[in-house]
């Protein structure tokens, strides 16, 4: 799936950026969002710019994940337009000395990019396990937000995936051509 993202055009991947964008600016769990985690393309993924920009300009505010200085492997969010710095695995995050940062439970909604899924929520991330640590509190009946949003390349999508007891669920996966919710 990683090689197959690389091997999209810069004009394939605007593409797809616009069409996911369309597809995520009608959901009613959107436009009740006021803090919106995003992140920055890499590795071929998805690219939320087209979301963020369009929600910055309605008065949304979109958070970055960074490494968490203290809580080893766990994120928490700096603002999308702050100062930035490399992080240890040499990707551009919020710096945290900068910027005002804000826990996972303070976000609304937090788009997550995927390596490949499956029509029930299974999910492959780049292995880290950097969300699902973070947001493991989601798995109490107490904590309601935030809403977690797999985005993909629709081509990402596979038959099944196995899904651990760690693996937090995600609400809905979002492509450039579906709105798939979970079971």
């Amino acid at each position: 799936m990683r090689h197959q993202r690389g091997q999209l055009t810069d004009q394939q991947q605007l593409t797809a950026a616009k069409n996911l964008s369309q597809n995520i600016m009608s959901q009613p769990w959107y436009q009740r969002a006021r803090n919106i985690g995003v992140y920055l393309a890499n590795d071929g993924e998805i690219d939320p710019i087209v979301i963020a920009t369009k929600a910055m300009f309605r008065r949304k505010t979109c958070f970055l994940p960074s490494l968490h200085p203290i809580h080893k492997g766990h994120l928490w969010f700096g603002n999308y337009q702050g100062p930035m710095i490399n992080n240890k695995f040499g990707i551009a995050e919020p710096d945290s000395k900068r910027n005002n940062m804000l826990s996972a439970n303070q976000l609304d909604v937090v788009f997550m990019p995927l390596v490949a899924f499956d029509q029930n929520g299974g999910r492959l991330g780049m292995g880290g396990g950097f969300y699902d640590r973070t947001f493991e509190f989601l798995h109490s009946t107490q904590h309601q937000k935030p809403k977690l949003v797999g985005l993909a390349h629709h081509f990402q999508t596979v038959d099944s995936l196995p899904i651990e007891k760690w693996d937090v669920p995600l609400s809905v996966i979002i492509t450039d051509k579906a709105v798939i919710k979970t079971t």
